[in-house]
């Protein structure tokens, strides 16, 4: 009987580990291209502030290229926070057209 009692309990243990994994945050990547930025001044502001924002993990800013690649916690932020985030620093993160557009 309790070797019946420790199965089951081990058995919900392990069903509840598997529900935790499956909701975990999931780290994505963005590129974002940003428009106006024209010196590592620039560049510094941008990742300043996406460096500031809950959930951001890593940003990498280029003005030579660009863009800003940014790490983050999907639970925490979104890429719309994010594009946000950058418009609010003077700069402006550029929507991507796909080939249909």
């Amino acid at each position: 009987m309790r070797i019946n009692r420790i199965a089951a309990l081990l058995g919900l243990i392990v069903a509840l580990s598997l529900g935790a994994l499956s909701a975990r945050a999931e780290t994505k990547t963005a590129t974002i291209r940003v428009e106006g930025m024209h010196c590592k001044m620039c560049s510094a502001s941008v990742a300043k502030a996406l460096q500031a924002t809950d959930g951001v993990e890593k940003v990498e800013v280029s003005h030579e290229k660009g863009v800003a690649v940014v790490q983050y916690d999907d639970q925490k932020v979104t890429e719309a926070k994010l594009r946000e985030v950058i418009n609010g620093t003077g700069f402006k993160a550029v929507e991507e057209k796909s080939a249909g557009d």
